[in-house]
């Protein structure tokens, strides 16, 4: 997200020019794709750049390099797999090591560091014992409780401020998002407000949409998983994106079982919460959630997502 569209946006209390002032180790709750990804790019801006006005000037040297993709003294750290190994880790504690060529102070930041291995963590929490001078650390983690309560307890907790819905809704809409949509986006993508915008823009989300239609028919023949699996099980990232809807449309079959929501719900929604039990409905619905961690631990991710697409067309 460039730094026009997030002035657009309400940031946190402690992303100001006092913000180079911080401790040197950080760490941030938010993904890889929200907008604590991007207030931590604008921290690490606030820290190397030279002017030190306003929170960045955007035009000096050091924040052209920035901008740039290359800066002598930012050393971004992203896992290559879905692990974070400790050689990486080596990487930046050397380059912490070094003098800072071009700002006052190195700075390294390490997204979704929850993916560190266990010696990387440890690699990692002996030079937050003892960081140099010069450095900055900044830690970017989905699930902060992943990480060795060491490394949590030597690094300051910033706060993600919640945002006023209202303002996710003028953004989207002022980017093209139709009204009708914004419900659903907001509640599959969260604050990850730049991919709810890639999904619309690139035609996903339209087509997830058909795929929600498809789902709501009656009658609706068994083969259809086979399609299910061909569209939507080859990508992590589709295949997250098909755990939403499916979570989505449990969280309606709860409502309609419960008696939260009874206006007008779809037949076949209905006729779900009508012939299986709670325990059963929790138990899918469990599974579902689980997805994400069985395709990050590779424990056979299209056959896990195989058997939910059955239950859901076959379990009565």
């Amino acid at each position: 997200m460039d730094k026009e569209a997030l002035a657009s946006i309400p940031s946190p209390a402690w992303l100001s020019p006092q913000a180079r002032y911080l401790p040197q180790s950080i760490l941030l709750e938010g993904s890889s794709g929200g907008l604590m990804a991007a207030w931590s790019e604008a921290l690490v801006a606030v820290w190397l750049c030279q002017e030190q006005v306003d929170l960045y000037c955007g035009h000096c040297p050091s924040c052209r390099c920035l901008q740039a993709g290359y800066h002598p003294d930012y050393f971004d750290l992203v896992a290559l797999g879905k692990t974070l190994g400790i050689e990486r880790i080596r990487e930046a504690v050397d380059f912490l090591s070094l003098a800072p060529q071009m700002s006052t102070v190195r700075v390294v930041r390490i997204v979704a560091a929850e993916q560190m291995s266990v010696a990387a963590a440890n690699a990692l929490l002996k030079i937050l014992e003892e960081p140099p001078e010069h450095s900055r650390i900044l830690l970017l983690s989905a699930i902060p409780s992943r990480l060795l309560p060491t490394i949590r307890s030597r690094c300051m907790r910033l706060p993600n401020s919640p945002l006023q819905e209202q303002v996710v809704r003028d953004y989207l809409q002022a980017h093209g998002v139709l009204p009708e949509d914004v419900p659903a986006l907001l509640e599959g993508f969260g604050d990850r407000i730049d991919a709810a915008l890639a999904a619309v823009h690139s035609g996903t989300w339209q087509e997830l949409q058909s795929c929600r239609e498809m789902l709501l028919t009656e009658d609706l023949p068994s083969q259809k998983i086979w399609q299910l699996l061909q569209d939507w099980g080859k990508e992590e990232e589709r295949i997250g994106l098909l755990r939403l809807l499916f979570l989505s449309l449990y969280r309606e079959i709860f409502r309609i079982a419960l008696g939260i929501n009874n206006k007008n719900p779809k037949p076949m929604l209905q006729r779900k919460a009508q012939s299986r039990s709670l325990e059963i409905l929790w138990q899918e619905y469990a599974a579902w959630l689980a997805l994400t961690q069985d395709l990050r631990q590779n424990l056979q991710g299209l056959m896990r997502l195989e058997s939910l697409l059955w239950a859901w067309f076959t379990r009565e």
